[in-house]
């Protein structure tokens, strides 16, 4: 069980606030099991398959921001790190 500790504190609020999103967003994660999210690591594919990510993260989860990390392996296959979606 999570709780939270309400505080009458105004400086406090936003820091609630962000912490009350970021653990949202990992029980979201943990409880949905997406396939792309902040900080998913992608091994072994090719460009179809970051075009993929690319119109699955923007277009059918209608996001607005994708920051990817693609690192070209010796054998010319890819390795695409989601940095950060927005």
């Amino acid at each position: 069980m999570i709780s939270f500790r309400k505080n009458n504190n105004p400086n406090n609020k936003n820091k609630s606030k962000s912490l009350e999103k970021s653990l949202q967003s990992l029980l979201d994660i943990i409880y949905n099991e997406p396939e792309h999210y902040n900080g998913s690591y992608h091994e072994g594919q090719n460009i179809s398959d970051v075009i993929g990510i690319i119109y699955k993260v923007l277009y059918q989860d209608n996001n607005d921001s994708l920051h990817l990390i693609i690192d070209k392996n010796s054998n010319d296959s890819l390795n695409t790190t989601i940095d950060k979606i927005e």
